[in-house]
């Protein structure tokens, strides 16, 4: 769960900055020119891509070699094998998704009612396509299912620790932190219209003590 905006900076603006900060997975980036044996991060990138588009099933060696012109051998210069990769795309995830949007938010600065703002907007902004696949690969992945517990209990910390910030008692902020994040991932994984701007008005209201 991640958020960004502000009231002083126009919201595309902010949102354009922050997912250039955060590196979320971006199509384009698949097509820069590399070396022959391409870097470790474009394996990165491009499993990313295919788990967000075909889920854990894309995950394939050879498909994902071919989307990057190179041979098999090139994935072996990075990863042992498929085992370890996939663990590397989950750390990946957990960093580029989580822990850097984190550091986006505080680099921006201002009260905790502002980093609520941004955290928020951005939640609400994002593509959902990669959070649903691991969330779904959690399922029957031991691995990803420990991954997503853990970069779960960080957003609600997170968040909690914001709705500390704005006036809540430590047992609010933890119960309604919790709670917040758990309306995201329904939120996130069941299709709607996308949450307007008085609406996001509507759930800061709610999340900051009168």
């Amino acid at each position: 769960m991640y958020f960004i905006g502000g009231s002083d900076i126009p919201y595309y603006a902010v949102w354009k900055m922050i997912s250039v900060a955060v590196a979320f997975v971006n199509t384009s980036w698949y097509g820069c020119a590399m070396n022959v044996k391409k870097n470790r991060q474009s394996w990165l990138n491009a499993g990313l891509q295919e788990l967000a588009e075909k889920g854990p099933g894309g995950l394939r060696i050879m498909p994902i070699a071919d989307q990057l012109g190179v041979t098999k051998g090139s994935f072996y210069w990075h990863f042992k094998n498929l085992e370890e990769y996939q663990l590397a795309l989950l750390e990946e995830w957990e960093n580029s998704h989580t822990q850097q949007a984190i550091e986006c938010v505080e680099s921006m600065g201002g009260e905790a009612g502002t980093k609520l703002r941004h955290w928020l907007l951005g939640s609400v902004a994002a593509d959902f396509t990669l959070e649903r696949s691991i969330r779904i690969w959690s399922l029957v992945h031991g691995d990803a299912k420990e991954k997503q517990t853990r970069v779960d209990q960080k957003r609600i910390d997170y968040l909690s620790t914001l709705l500390l910030g704005v006036g809540w008692s430590k047992e609010e902020a933890s119960t309604l932190g919790r709670w917040a994040f758990w309306a995201w991932v329904g939120y996130s994984t069941i299709e709607g219209p996308p949450v307007t701007q008085n609406q996001i008005k509507l759930i800061l209201d709610v999340l900051t003590p009168k």
